[in-house]
């Protein structure tokens, strides 16, 4: 071992990455999941993908099974599940691995980033070949091909094989890096970055866009700063009709005796239901809008359209960043109202939810955001010309 990392060892055996494994497992524990928030969870899945598989990755090309093992701990965590305590899946891991500019949850992929990881080498040694490693490198491996970027020797073990062996391992998926790392103005540079440098994060999403769509993914979904986390994840599960709804327990198998909506009766519970169909939501949405001063979409059938249409609300950027806010606490308090029914029977009235909306509201731009505090007898009459 130097500097933590095996020196002459091939690492295409599983057994080697057993430090990282027991690492990845320790940080994720299933002591930790039980005292934290799905959205607590999510931060820290995605923390130990930068942090301590990072050095490994950013050397060796990972074997798949210790990918899926990762990604296993990894998934379990966020879920909460451990040997003692099943839950469900409610989105499938690839989905929420996507970016979130793709509709995903940002997790991060590890196959993607170790290649990415890998590929800066490339870039390293063509960037900066006066340096002492990169003509060590020159010296002992050779160029074999006149098409080669790299010199490489097949016959010869170590570090920097595993560096050259990705190139095929990155065609499969769907990028070629000898299309993607050219010269531009004599500095060399990965041709889809935009500001004239190499960047992990740049590839990573070029070889996340050759995936194409995914339909588990929420494509355009904007996640709000000025929001918490949980709010922003329960709207994002909402869109997807990934909640424990009643019809949603009952598709996975869960016996029920009624699947009806607790509060209205009238129909089947699902997400859209819930949020938006139900005559009760409905006021909430109405009062709401109301207060907003955004007229009540007659035509909408369901969450996803009353967002659209939301969103096509005429207004200045920050304006409709307040809006969006607001939709985010509307969509919270029905939940916790809807919760509050089911499990407690605890029925919370109309107007109070919305006056709880606007607390919630009011206390995340107060705290979340950049803009000046409104007063609070302002806010409720939604005066937020001052905040513009």
């Amino acid at each position: 071992m130097y500097l933590g990392v095996p020196i002459g060892a091939n690492m295409k055996r599983a057994k080697l990455w057993k430090p990282v494994v027991d690492k990845v497992s320790a940080r994720l524990s299933s002591w930790k999941a039980r005292h934290l928030s799905f959205a607590g969870r999510l931060t820290l899945a995605k923390s130990v993908l930068g942090s301590i598989p990072s050095y490994y990755l950013s050397l060796f090309l990972a074997p798949n099974c210790v990918i899926n093992n990762i990604d296993k701990i990894r998934r379990n965590f966020v879920w909460g599940i451990s040997d003692s305590k099943k839950k469900f899946r409610w989105v499938r891991w690839e989905s929420m691995m996507r970016s979130k500019k793709s509709g995903g949850l940002g997790i991060g992929r590890l196959k993607d980033f170790n290649l990415a990881m890998l590929t800066k080498w490339w870039w390293r040694f063509k960037a900066y070949p006066c340096q002492l490693w990169c003509k060590v490198i020159t010296s002992t491996h050779k160029f074999s091909a006149d098409n080669q970027i790299i010199p490489v020797s097949k016959s010869m073990p170590g570090v920097w094989k595993d560096i050259g062996s990705m190139e095929p391992e990155l065609l499969k998926m769907g990028v070629d890096i000898k299309q993607n790392l050219v010269v531009k103005n004599g500095v060399w540079i990965w041709r889809t970055e935009s500001d004239d440098v190499f960047s992990v994060k740049q590839v990573r999403c070029d070889i996340e866009e050759t995936l194409g769509a995914d339909p588990s993914c929420v494509p355009g979904f904007e996640w709000i700063s000025w929001a918490p986390p949980k709010a922003n994840h329960l709207l994002w599960r909402a869109i997807l009709g990934k909640l424990a709804s009643r019809a949603g327990l009952a598709l996975r198998g869960i016996p029920l005796s009624d699947v009806s909506c607790p509060r209205c009766g009238l129909a089947l519970e699902d997400s859209d239901h819930i949020f938006f169909n139900c005559m009760w939501a409905k006021c909430v949405w109405w009062n709401v809008l109301s207060w907003i001063r955004i007229s009540f979409p007659s035509r909408s059938e369901s969450l996803s359209e009353l967002l659209s249409y939301i969103k096509e609300a005429p207004g200045g950027k920050v304006w409709k960043k307040l809006v969006r806010t607001i939709i985010v606490a509307t969509i919270w308090r029905i939940w916790v109202a809807r919760n509050a029914k089911v499990f407690d029977d605890s029925f919370i009235p109309i107007m109070k939810i919305v006056e709880l909306v606007k607390e919630d509201a009011f206390l995340w731009i107060c705290n979340r955001s950049n803009l000046k505090a409104p007063a609070w007898e302002k806010w409720r009459m939604f005066d937020v010309v001052e905040i513009l």
